[in-house]
Parts: structure tokens; sequence; C-alpha cells
């Protein structure tokens, strides 16, 4: 297992601009006992035999390497801690990959340093990104899009944007009551 969560999202989402996504959804969602972590992109996707073994440890699309860890850590994470793992993808139309692990496991890695993952990647990422945070209270979202039409010409990664979308995200967690443990 990893870490923190944050680790995932991160991967999840490099592995979304690898594939030529020009949008990413990152969902965070606590639904009674279960956390579900959901990114949906609408890459390039995946055909039937990659996708059949994405989540394989020996199997990867970059070049150069052997091994391809991200959704193998990610459903190993899920399924030892009695959770789920889902992948469907279909070449043209992207990827959504699900892992439903339970919130109160005495396991369950740390949502780590959510804001220090998403910002660099938000940031810098030709990408425009949703995220949703929820619970079965609160909803909490932030979209690139609007922040960008808010801001004109003003880049993401100006200094003072990447501190607003680190508060913002950080409002997010705080609103919903999880603790950024890791």
């Amino acid at each position: 297992m990893v870490e923190d969560l944050a680790f995932h999202l991160a991967d999840l989402v490099e592995n979304a601009v690898r594939a030529g996504a020009r949008n990413v959804t990152i969902e965070l969602i606590r639904e009674g006992r279960d956390f579900l972590i959901r990114v949906v992109d609408d890459g390039v996707g995946m055909d039937g035999a990659t996708r059949k073994r994405a989540a394989d440890p020996f199997f990867t699309t970059k070049p150069g390497r052997r091994i391809g860890l991200g959704l193998a850590f990610l459903r190993q994470t899920a399924e030892e801690l009695g959770g789920s793992f889902r992948l469907e993808s279909a070449f043209g139309k992207g990827t959504r990959v699900e892992a439903r692990i339970p919130w109160d496991h005495p396991d369950r890695p740390p949502l780590g340093d959510l804001p220090g993952t998403l910002v660099p990647l938000i940031a810098t990422s030709p990408v425009e990104f949703r995220l949703l945070f929820r619970d079965d209270r609160k909803e909490w979202t932030l979209d690139t899009q609007e922040i960008k039409r808010a801001l004109g010409e003003v880049p993401l990664v100006t200094p003072e944007v990447l501190s607003f979308l680190e508060r913002e995200i950080r409002e997010g967690i705080r609103a919903l009551g999880w603790k950024e443990e890791g």
C-alpha cells in the first residue's frame, strides 16, 4: 500500500494527462462508511486488451518501462481493505477509475496533502479540472474553467493564484470535516 491517497490521485491525473485528456473530474465522496475516489477523463481511453491488463503491476504503456504500479497499487489498497476497484475505459472515449475504501478502516491510508499534490498538477497541466468533494451532508466544488474565466489573462501559475487554489482546496476539506493526516 502507498503512504497516502493523494499519491493515488497524482498518479491518476498524470495518466489522464498522458492520455491526452482535455478535461479531468476528480471526485472524493464519503458515502456512509465508504470513501469513493473517482477520476474521470476524456483522454484517448484504452482498447479492451489494454484495459484488461492496466491494473497488472507488470504491464505499462510507458515506453522504456517494464512495470506500471499506479493502478495496481490503487486496486491493492482498495481490495486489501475490503473495498473495491473499478476501471472503465473505451478507446476514443476516455477512462473512469473508481476505488471504494472503508473510511473507518484502521489501515486506510490518510488523505495526505491533497492541496500540495493537486495544485501543481492543476496549475501546470493543459487540462481543465473539476474537483468535487462530498459527503452525506455537504458538497464542495472547484472548476478551473470558471477560475480561468474570472482571472482573464492571469495564469494559474501566478503565486497569488497558487495560494488561492491551495486555500480553496484546504477549505473544501475542512468544510467536510476531513483531516489531511499523513
